[in-house]
């Protein structure tokens, strides 16, 4: 996950071998002639992107907590279909969490081929997708359309609503799992997902730069 070209300035470049540094030289970056933007525009949409950069660090820990839980529940649910002692609302609390995963990952994961765009290059309802498709328009050297700049303001307020919903399925999960334990069955359960488009990454890459 390729984070947004760095800005215009004189960059420090340091060479790092076996974590220590051999060699430091500056670097300057210059300004694509052929692309129409102000440093202003340009400063917008860097910030932009690297917000919905680390808004994608979220969404994949999502991704990853949604893929443990359903390997492990297509497991479970092999083993608990042999077990005539385990009682019927258990099982039942099983069926439901895996259906709630899977309502989840067609809004979180991204599928197969990279595809999760709808027709003549609209964002499709998962979230994942709409992320990438915001980034990349933002990084495409021209200001945003208002419809990229639509996906881009759904996406960042859709992802944390998902994210909350995980959540509250990770909370169920751990629930069943301190059930099924009782019947020495395993479920592990992965931490609450923390998103972190805070700015951090943002900050952190503008006090490297030095402007002209």
């Amino acid at each position: 996950n390729a984070g947004p070209y760095v800005l215009p300035g004189v960059y420090t470049v340091s060479l790092v071998i076996g974590g220590k540094t051999i060699d430091t030289k500056p670097l300057r970056v210059t300004a694509d002639p052929d692309v129409l933007l102000t440093d202003a525009q340009r400063r917008q949409m860097f910030d932009m992107a690297m917000e919905v950069h680390e808004l994608q660090h979220g969404a994949a820990d999502g991704t990853n907590a949604i893929g443990a839980l359903t390997r492990q529940m297509t497991d479970l649910s092999s083993a608990i279909g042999t077990r005539s002692e385990i009682p019927a609302d258990v099982k039942s609390s099983l069926d439901a969490l895996q259906k709630e995963l899977t309502a989840l990952a067609a809004k979180l994961t991204v599928p197969a081929g990279g595809r999760g765009f709808g027709g003549r290059g609209g964002a499709s309802e998962n979230v994942s997708a709409r992320l990438a498709l915001a980034k990349n328009g933002l990084m495409a050297g021209m200001w945003p359309t208002e419809q990229l700049l639509r996906t881009y303001n759904d996406a960042k307020a859709e992802l944390p609503k998902v994210i909350a919903d995980l959540n509250g399925t990770i909370a169920k999960a751990a629930t069943l799992s301190a059930t099924l334990s009782t019947y020495n069955l395993t479920l592990t359960v992965p931490q609450p997902v923390k998103l972190r488009g805070d700015g951090t990454a943002r900050k952190k890459t503008s006090t490297n730069q030095i402007q002209d």
